[in-house]
């Protein structure tokens, strides 16, 4: 894969044929969907894998991306690269700014969508230490130790990521950079202060959403439970689930095989 700038946002693109851009949570990077993006790209497809801003090596020019200001940074990226219609493959908070791009930019034509371990509900049960995120100051100090830091993101990893043989540590490191966890802390920190006030938008536009729908949900998310993702594939009219056993929350890069295959039987259809 080669990497690209497009004002600031730096993203990984290969192959060549009909687009799917590939958006990554926090914390997280590119690196996130690249196994699965060089095996489409292989299979005939352009692939488009941003850093999300702030995060990666895309600038960190604002305290505080979030879901809008994402949104319009990709929709620029995908003028600059004159795509108009694609597939969008989206996982953890790359599924709250894809949702929002398309509520944003609804002349982007989306051939179909795929969604993996996210959340585009306001009222997801959050657990009981991340609630702290609503204390004045005290919720942001949490934060940033618990999301901030290189250890912090090392106790998630531990929770969160079952398949450690796949992605071990050494290489889910390359997700972290000093901006990367200051925009991981920020964003974290913003999503749950206010669910409801983030998350209307975004839930309000699924049951609009008419594309063919893959929606992809690890069994043993400690995030995200499946009820989540049934009710996603529920909200949307023409979204299909399937499950992974013994997966935690980074799908993508601990699935990334099955993933493939799976967004390869959703693209024949279309």
């Amino acid at each position: 894969m080669q990497r690209h700038n497009h004002n600031g946002m730096s993203y990984l693109r290969a192959g060549d044929g009909k687009p799917i851009l590939m958006l990554h949570g926090i914390p997280g990077s590119a690196y996130a969907w690249q196994d699965v993006g060089l095996a489409l790209a292989d299979q005939g497809y352009t692939v488009i894998i941003p850093d999300l801003m702030g995060l990666g090596e895309s600038q960190a020019t604002a305290p505080d991306f979030y879901m809008e200001d994402q949104a319009h940074a990709l929709a620029s990226l995908l003028k600059a690269l004159d795509i108009g219609s694609c597939v969008l493959a989206l996982h953890d908070f790359g599924g709250p700014v894809g949702v929002t791009l398309m509520r944003l930019y609804p002349e982007l034509k989306v051939n179909a969508l795929v969604i993996t371990n996210t959340n585009l509900f306001t009222d997801t049960p959050v657990p009981l230490p991340l609630r702290v995120a609503a204390i004045p100051v005290l919720g942001k100090m949490f934060y940033d130790l618990a999301v901030g830091t290189r250890g912090g993101i090392r106790m998630l990893y531990r929770t969160a990521l079952k398949q450690k043989e796949t992605v071990p540590w050494s290489t889910f490191q390359r997700h972290l950079t000093p901006n990367g966890l200051r925009a991981t802390s920020n964003t974290f920190h913003r999503s749950i202060r206010d669910l409801a006030g983030n998350y209307r938008a975004v839930e309000d536009k699924l049951p609009t959403l008419k594309m063919p729908t893959l929606v992809l949900w690890a069994e043993d998310d400690p995030l995200f439970a499946v009820d989540s993702g049934r009710r996603v594939a529920e909200q949307i009219p023409n979204a299909s689930l399937k499950t992974y056993p013994h997966t935690g929350h980074f799908v993508p890069e601990e699935q990334p095989a099955q993933v493939t295959q799976d967004i390869l039987r959703l693209l024949e259809k279309i």
